[in-house]
Parts: structure tokens; sequence; C-alpha cells
């Protein structure tokens, strides 16, 4: 074998991972699974919670909005942890001005000029919104909407109140 094959990237990922017992994952498998966990909250939707918590993995980054902070209403905070890193958001006045705006969707194009995002979920968030990226294990986008408020209207639907909202693995459950 000559000395120009062992340097080649391609071979040295497949002995790589060869040496580890586990197939690579290929960039096509990795957008099929990102388009299966998204595709549930790209509908126009709107949830109202008193709290939401949002698992994502790294990638999921430009999905989730991150809501900016008022200091007199709001606080925010880091939480670092061994590959997760907690993002909570609350609203200390607990009045209807301190409340969160948290949109899950396809980002619009970056290189479109004038470009807007298509449909989304819109979560208003009463009290807390935890945004926890975790940075180990399989790939993530779950969302839970936490109650005793929770109302939820789908496009063109009339709300309704409800016990349980999550989006989780790509599946809604009420």
């Amino acid at each position: 074998m000559g000395t120009h094959l062992l340097r080649s990237p391609l071979l040295i990922t497949l002995l790589t991972a060869a040496a580890c017992g586990t197939t690579p994952v290929t960039t096509v498998k990795a957008r099929t699974v990102e388009r299966q966990l998204l595709a549930p909250y790209l509908q126009k939707r709107t949830v109202a919670c008193n709290e939401l918590v949002v698992e994502i993995s790294p990638n999921f980054h430009r999905h989730v909005s991150n809501p900016g902070v008022d200091s007199e209403r709001q606080r925010f905070e880091r939480v670092e942890k061994v590959a997760q890193v907690d993002k909570v958001w609350t609203n200390l006045s607990g009045g209807r001005a301190g409340w969160f705006t948290v949109t899950v969707g396809a980002p619009a194009d970056p290189t479109e000029v004038g470009a807007s995002p298509g449909p989304r979920t819109t979560f208003k968030v009463m009290n807390q919104f935890t945004l926890r990226v975790l940075e180990r294990g399989r790939m993530r986008l779950d969302a839970e909407a936490k109650g005793p408020i929770l109302i939820v209207q789908e496009a063109g639907g009339e709300p309704r109140d409800l016990r349980s909202f999550a989006i989780s693995d790509g599946a809604v459950s009420r």
C-alpha cells in the first residue's frame, strides 16, 4: 500500500470507524433525522403555558429562538454541567409584560434578502423558559409545555385547554 493512501482522510475515517466498531452516520441520514424531529413544529400553532422546557442537540440551535431580556421584569441565567448547558429565562414580574415568546421552526435562508421563516410553532411562556442543550447522546428537538394554564391553538382552529402538550422524538402528545 502506498503512503499516499495512508494519508487519505476517507481511509483514516473508515479505519477509525472500524477500530471503534461503529459505522459513521452519513450526512443524508443525519438530515433525514433532523427533518423528522423538526416536522411537528412546522405548522402554525400557538401554545400558551406557564413553563416550557426545550431540549436540543447542538445542531438545532438556530431552530429555537432565544428571547430578549428586560432586566426590570425578567432574569436570565446560564447553568453549565457536564455535557449540558441550561439557559433559563424567568419572568420576575409575573405580569403579561414579562412573558416570553419562543419560536421553533425552520430558520429563514440567510442568503435570501428579505426571506422570512416558514410555518412554525410559537410558545407564549408566562413564567419560565428553559433551553437545555445536551452535548452528547442522540439527536433531539423535544419540547414540553406545562400548566396549570396550557392552551393550544392550531392554525385556524379554536383555542383548547389541555392538561399536557409535548413534542418528543418527532411526535406530538396531548
